[in-house]
Formats: C-alpha cells, sequence, structure tokens
C-alpha cells in the first residue's frame, strides 16, 4: 500500500463544497483505495520535517482532485 497526498473535494448538505489536502491512500487487492477522514495541514517534529511535509502536500496541486466521498477523478489538473 503506497500513500500520498491528494486534494479532495468534500460536499456538504447544504450543497456547499470545501477543498482539502487528505491522506490517501492506493491499496492493491480486493480493498480499494483509502483516504483520512479529516483534511491534514503540515506537520513535522523539526523545522525541517515540516518544510518536508509542506513540500510533499504541494505536489497534490499537481494532482487531479478527487470526490471525497467515492475517490474518483472531478477534475484534471490544469
Amino acid at each position: 500500500m503506497a500513500w500520498q497526498y491528494r486534494g479532495m473535494r468534500k460536499q456538504f448538505p447544504n450543497g456547499a463544497f470545501s477543498f482539502g489536502i487528505y491522506e490517501y491512500y492506493e491499496s492493491i487487492g480486493k480493498s480499494g483505495p483509502g483516504w483520512t477522514k479529516d483534511a491534514l495541514g503540515p506537520f513535522g517534529e523539526t523545522w525541517a520535517a515540516l518544510r518536508r511535509d509542506y513540500k510533499l502536500m504541494a505536489e497534490a496541486f499537481d494532482l487531479p482532485i478527487l470526490d471525497y466521498e467515492t475517490g474518483k477523478v472531478i477534475r484534471r489538473k490544469k
């Protein structure tokens, strides 16, 4: 199982949307992909670790945006 940060769009019952960065897990097998329940912010136990995490999160902006409910691509990178 490999993980990466991905941008996801979540829709609320009132029809509003929000976007966030989530940890996304690509599964090899029957279980399919998974992702964290809540959007994340960068974190690190040192300043250098925080910087690395921030850079990894920034890579999500170069990937397609996924729907939070289904994990399917909703918008390709422009």
